[in-house]
């Protein structure tokens, strides 16, 4: 699909992370900020822009030689592919900060570095990834921060796996879904495309038909005039300005949904899919994250999950492709600064502090890709008045983000679940949750003599207070509730993560606020799920999204730099089925006669 000019509209003036969450989880997000900033010129950290560890260490400001900069956590490293130290003067023109490591941020680091270009990528936690970012205990159990899944339209994440020529596929197959209530299975997300391909909505209503629906037929029908809307939502920018104005909630309610749909089924697979319930998210980014999973094609709802950790399956050999293409990947490095030239207004330098060390060092650069959360460039532009009296970085003040708390928990005995990964919607008043058996997913865990389940809860922000030992038994009791055979069982081991503010909220109204990927400062581009204006089909926190606008930074790099290089070839989603195009040019066309005749229109 190619959306419409509405997402490739770009002000004249312009060239055409999630936060990376390890740091939070190894200090408390209380006492350590994940991206912090400092005044622009001179270079000076004031004490309330600095985490408390380099608030106690030594101020000596460090201009680092790019090349020549060293990581302390031993995944980094300044050379270029023959090993040989990069000359400075040699990069001038070419240099390229990148800001958050994550899919976005690797995206543009693999292929700048790749394209000849001087890459440094400060990274604020020890390990890469962002969202996926894992490590190891110390008895060596591996941790990560939620299962994430891969869906059937993720064509660049999985032309990247390709790349990497890993030893084996990193991804399981595409799996079946349980949908729980605490009544019981509500129903199933099955394999679609392993079925015979048929018009799209007709594929999904014949193949889950003949399923188990704890949701009586009468109610999944009242979903059929809200299914409308998928036509008309973009048939204008006008409308699809209008529909981010409006909560889902209230979309569903003129709909005509049906109270038992509504919170059965809709309410809980949103709380899971875009971390909030109806209420708070905007109707418009509900339609085309709806669209972008589950509803364009027949087998878009199909999902993979990876077979292990994803930073040591995926990102550290995407580290390594990095650093052999000559890139610096630099982890332990909190953004503490700008320098901007007054003659140009475009940022010269980058400046971090090593939180191992204390140390300040100062990158110089010739652009710069901020691929962090909300809530990093948040902490930036507050902190930096060269951001903050700009109106496009100013305006990322009115975004809102999301809680999260990740479990992982051993239990003594293995207890066969029905399906490997599952949904679970009513057991908590304002938090959606799903839980993971990794025995059947994992290749780790297939030989655990116990059980390993990963459970997460989103818009979890009324759980953030509880006590770990607390979280872990609202898990237990929900698991319990889906399959008996966990009644009884002992947890052996478990840990619990908390993620205050971590993703991106797509509220109501919230369009107007995010960032292009170019901005009005000439030299700084965005990446990440939460910018707007990408000519690209995959929506909502999605990590293919995420990854597409890491390699549209670098473009967008390689064009202002203009010193060579080749564009990244980005596949976009599939076309929109021919029936799927035609009535969304009817709908176009009804809206244009009924606006000349000042009719209401039927959808809105």
């Amino acid at each position: 699909m190619m959306p419409l000019n509405r997402l490739q509209r770009v002000p004249a003036h312009q060239s055409p992370s999630r936060i990376g969450l390890t740091a939070a989880i190894c200090c408390p997000p209380s006492r350590f900020p994940l991206l912090t900033g400092a005044s622009l010129v001179p270079v000076q950290l004031s004490a309330s822009a600095c985490s408390a560890a380099v608030r106690s260490s030594r101020r000596r400001a460090v201009t680092v030689a790019v090349g020549a900069a060293a990581a302390s956590d031993g995944f980094a490293a300044g050379v270029n592919s023959s090993g040989s130290v990069v000359d400075p003067s040699a990069a001038e023109g070419r240099r390229v900060v990148i800001v958050g490591g994550g899919w976005a941020g690797f995206g543009a680091a693999k292929h700048l570095s790749e394209q000849g270009y001087d890459v440094t990528l400060l990274e604020a936690s020890p390990n890469p990834g962002g969202l996926s970012s894992g490590w190891r205990t110390a008895s060596g159990r591996a941790v990560e921060a939620g299962m994430k899944g891969f869906w059937y339209q993720y064509k660049n994440t999985f032309k990247l796996l390709e790349e990497l020529q890993l030893p084996s596929w990193p991804l399981t197959d595409f799996t079946t879904s349980g949908f729980w209530s605490p009544r019981g299975l509500v129903t199933e997300a099955p394999v679609f495309s392993k079925m015979p391909r048929l018009p799209t909505l007709v594929g999904q209503f014949v193949y889950t038909f003949p399923l188990y629906w704890a949701l009586p037929l009468e109610d999944r029908l009242t979903m059929l005039p809200f299914l409308a809307t998928l036509a008309d939502y973009v048939s204008s920018e006008e409308r699809y300005e209008q529909y981010d104005k409006m909560s889902a909630y209230e979309l569903f309610r003129q709909c005509g949904v049906s109270t038992r749909c509504y919170n059965e089924f809709l309410r809980p697979t949103l709380l899971v899919g875009l971390f909030a319930p109806p209420e708070d998210l905007s109707a418009a980014a509900v339609l085309e994250t709806l669209y972008f999973y589950a509803l364009a094609h027949q087998n878009d709802f199909d999902v993979c999950w990876p077979r292990g950790s994803i930073a040591e399956l995926i990102f550290q050999p995407l580290v390594e492709k990095i650093r052999t293409a000559g890139g610096r990947v630099l982890g332990n490095r909190l953004v503490t600064g700008l320098t901007v030239d007054p003659a140009t207004g475009e940022v010269a330098s980058v400046e971090a502090a090593d939180r191992s060390t204390g140390e300040i060092a100062s990158y110089p650069t010739d652009a710069v890709v901020f691929a962090v959360g909300i809530g990093g460039m948040q902490k930036l532009v507050s902190a930096n008045p060269a951001l903050a009296k700009q109106p496009d970085f100013r305006s990322i003040m009115e975004l809102r983000s999301l809680d999260v708390i990740a479990t992982r928990i051993w239990f003594d005995r293995r207890v066969a679940t029905r399906y490997p990964a599952n949904v679970l919607s009513g057991f908590e008043t304002t938090a959606g949750a799903t839980f993971f058996n990794l025995n059947d997913l994992q290749d780790e865990y297939r030989n655990e003599p116990g059980t390993v389940i990963s459970a997460d809860f989103y818009h979890a922000n009324s759980l953030l207070p509880l006590s770990d030992q607390e979280i872990v038994d609202r898990v237990v009791s929900h698991v319990a509730t889906c399959e008996p055979g966990f009644k009884g069982a002992k947890v052996t081991d478990s840990i619990v993560l908390r993620f205050p503010k971590a993703v991106t909220h797509f509220s109501p109204g919230s369009y107007q606020h995010r960032p292009f990927q170019a901005t009005t400062i000439p030299n700084v581009f965005m990446a990440g799920d939460w910018v707007k204006g990408v000519p690209h089909g995959a929506n909502g926190l999605s990590q293919e999204r995420a990854y597409v606008t890491g390699l549209s930074a670098a473009n967008l790099v390689i064009s202002r730099l203009d010193r060579g290089g080749q564009p990244a070839q980005i596949l976009d989603v599939e076309p929109d089925e021919p029936h799927i195009a035609a009535a969304r040019a009817a709908v176009r066309g009804l809206r244009e006669v009924a606006a000349a005749a000042g009719l209401r229109s039927p959808f809105l």
